[in-house]
């Protein structure tokens, strides 16, 4: 390792940086209504007709 590279101990937290998640945040789902869902994918159909 370079000498202007040090080593923090392994096991402790580095105090300027704050303690992180081991895990993503959870997951948020909702339920369409069929007009809904027919709505979104004429949105989806009409966004793709224009990337084309």
């Amino acid at each position: 390792m370079p000498e202007h590279v040090s080593r923090w101990p392994e096991g402790h937290p580095l105090p300027a940086l704050p303690q992180q998640r081991r895990t993503g945040p959870r997951s948020e789902s909702v339920e369409l209504t069929p007009e809904e869902r027919d709505t979104f994918a004429d949105l989806a159909r009409q966004l793709g007709d224009r990337a084309a």
